[in-house]
């Protein structure tokens, strides 16, 4: 049942009143071997079978101190102050109203500045719609300064003589993630544009472990990793609408969508953000080197001594130097850049909607547990028995040329594909995870590097999606197909039940060089039963 405020309690601000809410708090989080949860505005009657319910002994202790836990919402919601409703982007459109009712707002990120051959992998505060409500589309593009050098207008994505080229500029990958911080850290980041991105345990990378709230908060998965609790995004594949479609990047059929509530958000000091990792490409003398990140071309060194491409070679040039290498003579002209994204939403409905947990699968995952520390007691064992079982994947996510490693079991985002000079050589990767709480699958988005050829997510009752690449002439990926269920052409949605296993296999085309940096992820959309999930009603304590 849903906490009952007591009828009275200390003066707000009071010693008194902050110890009784700590109580009150650490009292309804005392139960952890049956995931009792805090009361929370997303989610429907509590069960002991769903998103965050996995998390038990110690490591559910660790879950509720980290962004948008018990504890830290308690502390967020009573001890500091909330964020201001403030723009933080470069600007933003007039709120449209489809005649259905459908409302949309375009957007455009905080810019980005880049001479020839340089990157930036940074962590900007975006902004996003206001009021309660269900996300029903997304889009997103690069754009660029209009000729005489103001900032592009936040016209609808995507297109227009804004849009920046694929031959000019690369997305390593993009990814709208939501944060929780204090004021005067949102505020930092704020003004100084954004924080730099890090794959390693630095001050850098702590932060954003410390502040990522989409784990707690609607992204519940496997992967601690805080760049894996996505919502959008994720890579240069995902630059536009998909070919041939007047659809969003992101189209979720009725009655599904991502539940926001904006003021819910601003009390507990939560904000999204957006990890854009672009690449300038004018005059680089390599494109596959720069954009696959191989750190001597680059000329920065890895994490490890055995990292020879990658993210760890792949942080912004102020940060670090990284920069690819461009035709020698050429002129260096500065070059600004922006996100542009368009949001499509419903008033949420409590009666109607069917919110969806986001749950990020990345084939190199060998944690041991569902989403918490490998060495931290208690949590819900994964066995990765289709990993382990295969002998290529499981060099893969050994073999420390690419990859994000911190000595202990983890989901290490990328891998190494070797060369093969025989033609028609092919690299694949396969893991399987046991599921934690039933999932109903609505939408799958497969996300691969260039070279990656197909991918294949399914469970023991059939395939969930199977994803094709398409290419261009030059060679880049454009494309990769998705899966949404509960369609007039697809309407059957596949609910898998707590215990079962689902599985994934990518697929990647090899030739005499290397591919550094792959990446084999499944982003899926799944919808958590009403009775299973969480609680219904909001709190006004945390």
């Amino acid at each position: 049942p849903a906490m009952t405020p007591p009828t009275a309690l200390p003066r707000r601000g009071s010693r008194a009143r902050q110890a009784t809410l700590v109580l009150l708090a650490l009292s309804c989080g005392a139960d952890a071997h049956e995931g009792a949860s805090w009361p929370h505005p997303h989610h429907h009657h509590h069960a002991s079978h769903a998103p965050g319910s996995e998390s038990t002994s110690l490591s559910k202790l660790v879950r509720e101190v980290e962004a948008a836990g018990q504890l830290r919402n308690f502390v967020q919601r009573w001890m500091m102050r909330g964020l201001p409703d403030i723009t933080v982007g470069t600007s933003k459109s007039n709120i449209s109203v489809a005649e259905n009712g459908r409302k949309s707002q375009t957007f455009i990120s905080p810019k980005m500045v880049l001479d020839n051959g340089e990157i930036v992998n940074k962590w900007l505060p975006i902004d996003w719609p206001e009021g309660h409500i269900l996300v029903k589309g997304f889009s997103a593009d690069v754009v660029e300064n209009l000729p005489d050098g103001s900032p592009p207008p936040p016209t609808p994505c995507c297109g227009g003589p804004t849009e920046s080229s694929r031959d000019t500029s690369f997305l390593h990958h993009w990814t709208v993630n939501k944060w929780q911080a204090t004021r005067s850290f949102w505020q930092d980041m704020v003004d100084k544009g954004g924080r730099e991105f890090s794959a390693n345990m630095n001050a850098d990378g702590l932060y954003a472990l410390a502040n990522d709230a989409g784990f707690n908060d609607g992204a519940d998965g496997p992967c601690w990793d805080a760049t894996l609790h996505v919502f959008f995004g994720i890579g240069n594949e995902v630059r536009g609408k998909p070919l041939g479609s007047d659809k969003e990047a992101y189209d979720f059929p009725d009655p599904y969508g991502i539940e926001m509530d904006s003021e819910w958000m601003r009390a507990r000091g939560e904000f999204m953000t957006l990890n854009t990792h672009l690449i300038d490409l004018r005059n680089v003398t390599d494109n596959r080197a720069c954009v696959e990140c191989k750190c001597s071309y680059l000329n920065v060194s890895g994490a490890g001594p055995s990292t020879t491409g990658g993210l760890s070679c792949c942080h912004s040039t102020s940060f670090n130097g990284a920069k690819c290498q461009i035709t020698p003579g050429v002129e260096h002209t500065n070059k600004t850049y922006y996100i542009r994204y368009t949001v499509h939403w419903d008033d949420f409905d409590v009666a109607t909607a069917k919110p969806l947990e986001v749950v990020t699968f990345d084939a190199t995952d060998n944690n041991t547990k569902w989403g918490d520390f490998p060495f931290v007691p208690g949590g819900f064992k994964e066995t990765h028995e289709l990993l382990h079982s295969d002998n290529t994947s499981e060099m893969a996510v050994h073999d420390h040329r690419s990859g994000v490693y911190m000595g202990f079991s983890a989901c290490h985002v990328e891998y190494y594909v070797p060369h093969c000079e025989t033609q028609g050589c092919t690299h694949i990767i396969k893991n399987s995870w046991e599921l934690p709480y039933p999932m109903e699958f609505v939408y799958t988005r497969s996300h691969f590097h260039i070279g990656g050829q197909t991918a294949r997510f399914w469970s023991d009752q059939g395939d969930i999606c199977r994803s094709n690449a398409t290419y261009n002439d030059k060679g880049w990926l454009l494309d990769i197909s998705t899966c949404t269920a509960g369609t007039a052409s697809d309407p059957q949605v596949q609910r898998v039940e707590r215990g079962a296993k689902v599985y994934s296999e990518v697929v990647y085309k090899q030739d005499d060089k290397p591919h550094y940096g792959a990446m084999a992820m499944s982003f899926v959309y799944v919808h958590v039963p009403k009775e299973d999930r969480r609680w219904s009603d909001k709190s006004v304590w945390v």
